[in-house]
């Protein structure tokens, strides 16, 4: 790996860290020191909601300028959203003046996520030599998950030993390292092209025309339906199935995090995998079976093995998933494809989460799990039948 990629991906794991920080921190903060709990909702909505309606432009903005500079800039974002959270938990202001200021920090990291996330992907290829793009984008993905299940761990231990205000000024430091790391980084030459709505259109006519991407971020959004049951029915279903205590409920589904990462680093190991279609296929149907099996399970230890082993597998789909799309996507039209896969990665968690709260709150924990997962794994299957593209897909050389 050259020093300009290693430097880049820790940027991007410090920026991953400093970024969720600001996420759960706002939604615990709110929660905690307002006694606002819908409010907390509402703002984790403005900021993973806002990418779905500007990641389209953040996207459009790379295949225009140097993405480079789009990552600064959305991390500058991020920094800006921190201060104000910082300085809104510093002033012992009254609550509705707080909830204004915490609107306004959720506004600036929204927009921030809306063009960060799509840059950084974007950006990829201009430090990864072609062959050894695939092996850059799922450690890029490996990562990815690093800080988003690291940052919850970071926010509770800064907080253990200090206020609120520590807690978001650890962030814009952790904001401030990635930006340095990007320093001297070379920069990516852009052809000019059409900018606002035309360009957004003509990312949209790229990917209806070429299937491969159309079915990879078709699979990217059922792979990511799996993410709703973790965050809404599985801290149910232990209490209910597996009678844990909460302290236990948090250790079971801290599994998570490593479990996800170690599908990655699965992943990673096998880039060289001829048809990386099929293997992210079977590992989106094995990991919704397994969680609808892990719904008629009782006995602890074989849940844990089973919770997972659904990680797991769901792990290496999603980045065999992040590697095939840096694969197949055409230099013009890469950032836009980026955009979309970033919009998937945030919208369809969020839909999967709203129908697991139906499901859970209609049936219970244990048969919406099971129910639900069963749907899931049943689309995985029929999509799997019907993308006979993904299905034959051969790994070959990055396209321009």
């Amino acid at each position: 790996m050259s020093p300009l990629l290693l430097r880049y991906l820790v940027g991007c794991l410090l920026a991953f860290l400093g970024g969720h920080m600001i996420n759960f921190g706002l939604v615990q903060w709110t929660q905690e020191v307002l006694q606002a709990p819908a409010w907390s909702g509402a703002l984790l909505l403005v900021c993973f909601g806002l990418p779905i309606v500007f990641g389209w432009h953040g996207g459009a903005l790379c295949d225009r300028v140097n993405p480079l500079r789009v990552v600064r800039a959305g991390h500058f974002g991020l920094m800006l959203a921190a201060l104000t959270l910082a300085f809104t938990a510093w002033v012992p202001w009254m609550r509705r003046e707080a909830l204004a200021f915490a609107s306004l920090a959720a506004l600036f990291a929204g927009l921030s996520w809306s063009y960060a996330a799509p840059a950084r992907l974007a950006y990829l290829p201009n430090l990864a030599p072609s062959d050894r793009l695939r092996s850059a984008a799922i450690l890029f993905n490996v990562l990815t998950t690093v800080g988003f299940g690291g940052a919850p761990l970071l926010v509770g231990q800064v907080r253990q030993h200090f206020p609120w205000v520590t807690v978001f000024l650890v962030a814009v430091g952790l904001l401030l390292a990635s930006v340095l790391c990007m320093v001297g980084l070379p920069a990516a030459h852009r052809a000019p092209g059409q900018s606002g709505v035309g360009s957004i259109r003509e990312g949209w006519a790229y990917v209806r025309r070429t299937p491969i991407v159309l079915q990879l971020l078709a699979a990217s959004a059922i792979a990511h339906l799996l993410m709703g049951p973790i965050q809404v029915i599985m801290p149910r279903y232990l209490d209910s199935a597996l009678h844990l205590e909460p302290g236990a409920r948090g250790v079971f589904l801290g599994l998570a995090a490593p479990s996800l990462i170690a599908g990655g680093l699965i992943a990673l190991s096998l880039k060289r995998l001829a048809h990386p279609g099929r293997a992210l296929l079977a590992g989106v149907v094995a990991s919704a079976l397994l969680c609808a099996v892990l719904a008629n399970v009782t006995a602890l230890p074989l849940a844990v093995a089973v919770f997972i082993g659904a990680c797991v597998l769901a792990g290496s789909a999603v980045a065999f998933l992040a590697a095939s799309l840096q694969d197949v996507s055409a230099e013009a039209y890469r950032g836009r494809v980026m955009a979309s896969y970033a919009i998937t990665t945030q919208f369809f968690p969020a839909l999967s989460g709203l129908l697991s709260g139906l499901l859970l709150a209609a049936l219970g924990p244990i048969p919406a799990l099971g129910i639900y997962a069963a749907c899931v794994s049943v689309v995985a299957v029929v999509a799997g039948l019907l993308m006979a593209t993904l299905r034959s897909y051969r790994r070959t050389a990055p396209r321009s």
